[in-house]
């Protein structure tokens, strides 16, 4: 949500899954540009993110472009190569080509 609650699913949060949901759709009806502009954006946060630490992470902050995050409520543990986002990133990726 656009709601910063402090919970996994809520802003500042991008989860993989909602960008390729995102970025396939805006496809589908004719919107590429953006599809682009959101696959480029997710794909180069996780390989920034990458270089950085190492690894590829199940949650990232879109504000900050990090893995860093701060969940109060709820599943608060950033797990490491996590399968979605590894498999959004393949997906993305080859979306750019």
């Amino acid at each position: 949500s656009a709601f910063d609650s402090g919970t996994q699913w809520d802003e500042p949060y991008g989860w993989a899954p909602i960008q390729l949901l995102a970025a396939e759709g805006m496809t589908r009806y004719g919107f590429a540009n953006d599809a682009m502009r959101i696959a480029r954006s997710f794909t180069s946060m996780v390989d920034e993110n990458l270089r950085r630490d190492g690894t590829i992470r199940e949650k990232y902050n879109v504000e900050t472009r990090s893995s860093e995050i701060r969940i109060t409520a709820g599943y608060a543990q950033n797990v490491i190569g996590f399968g979605w986002t590894n498999g959004v990133y393949l997906v993305l990726e080859r979306m750019l080509q």
